[in-house]
This record gives structure tokens, C-alpha cells and sequence, in this order.
């Protein structure tokens, strides 16, 4: 591109034709300077640990946003659910290896594998499996699964389940304890 005359450069038959098409939006007007000195979108240890006490996006900003969009806020009771399972899963761990002590076997083959394989392990994956699903079921818990069923309810199924399984192992603690050849008693010097 050269100089006219003028002093301003020649423009190519391409820009011209783009300035045309596109209706001169913006094309050939020079850029709004930026009027703060630092940019008050960035992210930072601070902003997390403001927005985890202090959270501002309970609900979305237009008609129809609480199905689409995921809120930095959510209802206690999705709290309460993600803390009463991943408790159980811990107890449920406990009872688990405390029922094998006595002579009970693990039905679940995958977990009787890594049980077999390494205790820590086990503990391991069952509960940072359980923590990581529930954290992303409480991420989601305004939205459906699989378009018909609140993720609410799949929490509470979760909590559900996992109460029966507790009450499950508290009766088979009652039948091998009352098996035991001799008077067990765990609290008795």
C-alpha cells in the first residue's frame, strides 16, 4: 500500500469492499481507549475465598437462566446432602474393613479387589471417587439428568442409598457379633 498524495495511505479495493459489506461497523473508527489501568475480571485467591463467603449469583439474570446456567450459590440442603454422603462413604469404609475383620467378605468385586490389593488404596479411590462425584452432582443440582430428573433428587437417592447400606452393616455387625464363639465386647479393657 502506498502513499497518496495526501499523505494518508491508499487503501486496497479489498478494504473498501469490506468497509461496504460489513456497513463501516467499527471498521475505520480508531479503539476506545481502556479506561482502568487494571483489568477487574482477573481471577485471584482473593476473589475465590470473597465469592465462596460472600457469593453474589443465586439466580440467573433473565427469564429461563436457572436451567441453563451453573450459580456460585446453592440452597443449604445441597450442602447437607453432599456432607451427609460422603460420611456415610467414610462409615461405610469403616464398617466395611471392621465386617471383613470378623469374617465377613466384600460383595462388590472391584472394591474386594482393591481391599485385597492395598487398604489405603481402597480407602483412597472409594472416597475420593465419592467426594468427586457428589461435588459435581452439587455443581449441577439446578439442572436434570438426563433431561427429566432433578440432580436434587439423584442427591437424595445417593443419601438414601447409602443410609440403607449403613443400617445394612449395622444388622450383619449384630449377626457375626452374636456368632462369635465368645462375648465380644469392643469398649471393655
Amino acid at each position: 500500500m502506498g502513499d497518496t498524495e495526501s499523505g494518508t495511505p491508499a487503501r486496497s479495493p479489498w478494504w473498501d469492499w469490506l468497509v461496504r459489506i460489513t456497513g463501516d461497523r467499527g471498521l475505520t473508527a480508531p479503539p476506545v481507549p481502556e479506561r482502568r489501568d487494571s483489568e477487574r475480571r482477573t481471577s485471584s485467591v482473593w476473589s475465590f475465598t470473597y465469592g465462596s463467603f460472600r457469593p453474589r449469583r443465586r439466580l440467573g439474570r433473565r427469564d429461563g437462566d436457572h436451567e441453563r446456567i451453573f450459580l456460585d450459590w446453592h440452597e443449604p440442603r445441597v450442602l447437607y446432602l453432599v456432607l451427609a454422603i460422603v460420611l456415610m462413604c467414610c462409615a461405610d469404609a469403616l464398617f466395611t474393613l471392621n465386617l471383613m475383620a470378623i469374617g465377613a467378605e466384600e460383595m462388590n468385586v472391584l472394591m474386594g479387589a482393591l481391599i485385597a490389593l492395598d487398604v489405603e488404596r481402597f480407602l483412597a479411590i472409594k472416597i475420593g471417587v465419592t467426594c468427586a462425584s457428589v461435588v459435581l452432582l452439587a455443581i449441577a443440582a439446578r439442572r436434570q439428568f438426563l433431561g427429566m430428573v432433578p440432580v436434587i433428587r439423584v442427591l437424595q437417592l445417593f443419601c438414601a442409598g447409602y443410609a440403607v447400606l449403613i443400617l445394612w452393616e449395622l444388622w450383619m455387625f449384630s449377626v457375626y457379633i452374636a456368632a462369635l464363639p465368645f462375648h465380644w465386647r469392643p469398649w471393655s479393657d
